[in-house]
Order: structure tokens, then sequence, then C-alpha cells
């Protein structure tokens, strides 16, 4: 149905919808204060309808009565046709009616006559006076009820019009900006852009949370992956220098969370558990590995270091495997007695190739490194505990001259050097500082080399210097050297020894022939 004001300039259409009753609530026809002005009207037009429903004679069958005219032409008349009838039925007039009263009898009129009221008009038992009292009271209160509602539709009116003369509110969404990138597909949301609201959690969802969610699982998924941990805070340690004590991992790892809560500390009780497990296997060399048994019994000894495990049994039961050897002796009384022990570490490493240490890759001569092809001259210990070791070291080695030359001193050397290293710190434990040994040459005292004075290998004394000054010539290859030398060292777990070279003048040439490392748990 069109709206009566559509067309009413200037005016703007507004829907009754929009216009809320602000008036006191009314129970009997459940209106509520806050009800839109359609539920309002609606309301009363649905309670007018039923009165005025009930109001019309035409909804009544007085067929009954055999009415040919003068029926009843509104409610009115229709009560009072009812009244005439029942008063014929009960033989009642004004004149005849009597009733009996406690003391005497008296006239009654029609009007004290009983009858039991509907329950819309409060039920009971009321003569027909008080019920057509109480009919004419409910359609006064209906007629007033419409008048209240008349004067609220025009009160609505005038708010409507109000409202359809204002404009309408616009709203805006809310916007921040953001702290991040924020999406996957292009265009990203950049970081420090201003974004609304709205686009920025469609694009997080779809985006960004979604994935996340489906990576890490949901809520119970990951509750339930930090319950799985199976390394309790009051578990023992297990890593070698805890194993004795028998310490608890919470005492031996502070950081490490007893009732974890969150992934992270579930992450972090991960690492600090791995982490015992990697000491723990590293020190399973030093631990006993012999168990006694039925008719076995095990004895333990240690020297310098190295545990010894005797097995006394009946039968033959041990078995040597690595680094252990087995040593069965004689059978005493039937009963055979087996030794165990794991031998001491043995290193040894040869290096063979003519290397100029002078022109090899490390340049600083006052550096001990390792010459090319030289590197494998090293040992780590890896027994998880410090040990002491005996170091052997030598090398072989040449100098060289490009020509011959008239000089005092040929102011070079190859030196090597017994060196640790530890967190890539080296430390030189021992140096070789090699002498020039094995130097031939010449003496002279005039400008050419036939005037060669002597040549011997004993002293001699020049009695024909030639008028010339005396000098001593290199001759243009120096003899070749060897060296050997040995160092008691302590290495830690983890640290390295190393025999490494240097030359005294990147000048003049310093040839590396061959080097040999030994080296041997003490």
């Amino acid at each position: 149905m069109k709206p009566l004001n559509l067309d009413n300039s200037p005016c703007t259409p507004t829907s009754s919808n929009c216009v809320i009753w602000q008036g006191p609530s009314i129970p009997c026809i459940s209106l509520c204060t806050g009800d839109t002005v359609s539920d309002v009207v609606y309301k009363l037009a649905t309670e007018l309808c039923a009165i005025l429903d009930t109001l019309q004679v035409s909804n009544y069958d007085l067929s009954c009565f055999n009415l040919a005219a003068c029926a009843p032409n509104n409610f009115q008349e229709l009560i009072q046709f009812l009244i005439t009838r029942i008063c014929e039925l009960e033989n009642i007039t004004p004149t005849t009616v009597t009733t009996t009263g406690t003391t005497s009898a008296k006239s009654a009129s029609v009007t004290d006559y009983l009858m039991t009221a509907d329950s819309i008009f409060g039920g009971g038992t009321v003569t027909i006076v008080e019920y057509v009292t109480l009919i004419a009271n409910k359609i006064a209160t209906i007629v007033t009820d419409i008048s209240v509602v008349n004067a609220g539709i025009s009160n609505l009116d005038v708010r409507v019009s109000t409202i359809e003369g204002t404009p309408a509110p616009v709203f805006t969404l809310p916007s921040f900006i953001l702290g991040c990138d924020i999406g996957t597909i292009i265009p990203v949301l950049a970081v420090g852009s201003t974004q609304t609201i709205d686009i920025v959690i469609e694009r997080f969802i779809n985006e960004e949370w979604c994935p996340t969610k489906t990576v890490l699982g949901t809520p119970t998924d990951l509750t339930n992956a930090v319950l799985a941990q199976c390394v309790a805070g009051t578990d023992f340690a297990l890593a070698e220098q805890y194993v004795t004590p028998g310490v608890i991992m919470q005492v031996a790892y502070p950081a490490y969370v007893g009732t974890p809560t969150t992934i992270a500390e579930v992450i972090g009780n991960l690492w600090i558990a791995l982490c015992d497990l990697r000491n723990r296997i590293q020190n399973w060399e030093k631990e006993s590995i012999v168990a006694a048994g039925d008719n076995v019994t095990v004895s333990t000894s240690v020297v310098d270091n190295v545990t010894t495990y005797t097995v006394n049994a009946l039968d033959s039961v041990v078995v040597g495997a690595d680094d252990i050897v087995v040593t069965p002796s004689a059978p005493v009384a039937g009963v055979t007695t087996y030794t165990v022990s794991r031998p001491k570490i043995n290193f040894y490493q040869e290096a063979i190739g003519l290397v100029d240490v002078t022109i090899d890759p490390v340049p600083d001569s006052t550096i001990y490194h390792f010459p090319v092809g030289y590197n494998a001259l090293t040992y780590t210990n890896t027994s998880g505990v410090s040990k002491n070791f005996v170091v052997h070291a030598s090398y072989d080695g040449t100098i060289g001259l490009t020509s011959l030359v008239n000089t005092a001193s040929i102011e070079n050397a190859l030196d090597g050097a017994i060196v640790t290293t530890s967190f890539a710190v080296d430390t030189v434990q021992y140096e070789s500082v090699a002498a020039r040994v094995n130097l031939t040459g010449h003496i002279f005292d005039g400008a050419t080399t036939g005037d060669i004075v002597n040549i011997a290998s004993v002293e001699q004394v020049l009695t024909t210097p030639g008028g010339l000054p005396t000098e001593f010539r290199f001759l243009n290859v120096d003899g070749n050297r060897n060296v050997s030398f040995f160092k008691i060292i302590t290495l830690a777990n983890g640290e390295s020894v190393s025999l490494k070279f240097r030359t005294a003048n990147p000048a003049q040439n310093a040839f590396l022939i061959k080097a040999q490392l030994l080296v041997t748990e003490l």
C-alpha cells in the first residue's frame, strides 16, 4: 500500500518501524515502552477490531428467536432484547417478582435477577443491572483507550514528520594504523598504513588466522600437545654430571618448567631434555657397560681415567664390542675371569707434500697455521671429559735462496709449534724455533768465485788475503733439517691440539716436506 505522505513535499518518507513508542506500557494489549509505531498501531488496531467484532450484532445467530422484524440493530438493543427474553422465560415482571427475605417478603424488580458474568467482564455472579453496568464500563474504557490511541497517533505523526525532515545519519567505520603487514594476497596491507576495521578483519582471518590455525591445529590439538610432554620436572636428569647424585630436572636445569601450559614452555623443555640426553650419550663410553647376573660377578677398578671391569663367570659370557677389549684368563676351579677394558686413545696423522710456507694462503708470518695439505694434523677431544695427553710432533723442511747472497745471516727459519684450540682461540704450547743448521758456504777474498781461500770443514788461518775484505757466501740451497719435540697437555672436552707452522721472513723460501703428529692418552 502506498504511504499517504509519500508525496508530501518537503517531507521525506520514513518507515513507521523507525519510530519508537515512548509512552507507558499497557499490559492489557501487550504494549511495551520501546515498541515501534508499527507495533503500537497494530496492537491497538487488533484490539479495536476484536471489540468491534464483539459488538457487531450480525455476528450473533438469533434465528432461534424467529424474528421476522424488529431484530436488534446494535449491541445495546441486543442486550436489552436478551434481558427481555430472559424475563419472559422466568415470568418475571417488575410487579410480579417477589423474594422472600429473612424477616419479611418484599417486592423485587428485574434488576435483582442474578446471572453469571463472562470472564471478559470479571466473571462471578452479578445482577442484570450490574452486568449491564460492567458492559457499559467496558465500552466506555474502550472508547477512552481509542481516544488515547488517537492522541498517541497524532503525537507520533508529529514525531515521524520531524524524523522525516532530519537527514539520515552517516556511519563511519573505525580505522587504525597497522603495526605489521597483514595478508598474503597482493596488495598486502602494509605496516604503517591506515585501514578500516572491516578490511583488517577480513584479510587477517582469511589470509593469516585460517592458515595459521591449519598449521598449528585447533586449540584442543595444542592443548593435547602441551599435555603430551613425557619428561616431568621431577624426573632425574640423565647427563653425566647429574647421574651420580640423582638430581631431578627442575634442580639440574632451573629453566625447566615442571608443569608447562604454553607451547613456548614445552619447546623450551624439549630443548633442555634433548641437550640432557645428548650429554648423556656423549658420556656413555665412560659409564659402566657390564652388569652382574646369574653366576656372574663384576668388579671395577680405575687407573689413569680408564675403568677396568673384571667379570667372574662359570661360562664364557663376555665378548668385546667396538673399542671394548675382553681378555679371558685360564679357568680356576671351573671359573673363568674376563677382564673388560677400553684402550687409551691413540691418534696418529702424517702429511707429505712440498709446500712453500711463505706463499701459502696465510701470508702473516707471525701466526702459526696449517700450510696447504697439512690441516689434518689435528686431534679433538670428544670423550666428554678433560684428559691428559702426550703430543709428539716432528717435521722435515728446508730453506732455499734464489741466488748467491753475500750476507752474514740467512734471516729465515721454518718453525713448527704444538698449538691447542679452544673456542677458535689458538694457544702455543711449545714452538720449535728451528736453528739454522747445516749451512754450507765459501770464504772469499776476491770479486769472483775463483778467489776461494778455503773450503775445508775445519778452521783455517788465512795467509793470502789478496788485499780485499774477506766474506762468507751462502750456497744456493740450504741443507735439509729434521725437528722433533713433544709436550704433555690437558684437553677439555671439545678442545683440539694441532701441529702448525710459520716462517720468519716471507721474502725467502721455506719449504715444508713432511710432518707427523702422534697424540696418546696419558
